[in-house]
């Protein structure tokens, strides 16, 4: 009996208490969180940027020219 508590484990055993592991990450609720992609939109990068409703607005910074949205996030747009 207690020899083998001391008994190295062999690399199937630590395979699979590894991916006994991993799973249960994985279908932990925080986890799901962490893998979904970002959930702010990037801009567009555009050679030439301009409004695309009233509610656009054009902003320098930083040497470039960006266009922000307060309606339509989907109008963001970045001079490049």
């Amino acid at each position: 009996m207690i020899a083998s508590l001391f008994r190295p484990t062999t690399f199937h055993n630590a395979v699979s208490y590894a991916s006994v592991f991993q799973k249960s990450l994985l279908s932990s609720p925080i986890s799901s969180i962490l893998l979904q992609p970002g959930l702010t939109r990037g801009f567009k990068v555009r050679t030439s940027v301009k409004k695309l409703c009233k509610e656009c607005y054009i902003a320098k910074r930083r040497g470039r020219v960006y266009v922000y949205c307060k309606s339509n996030k989907k109008h963001k747009q970045r001079q490049g």
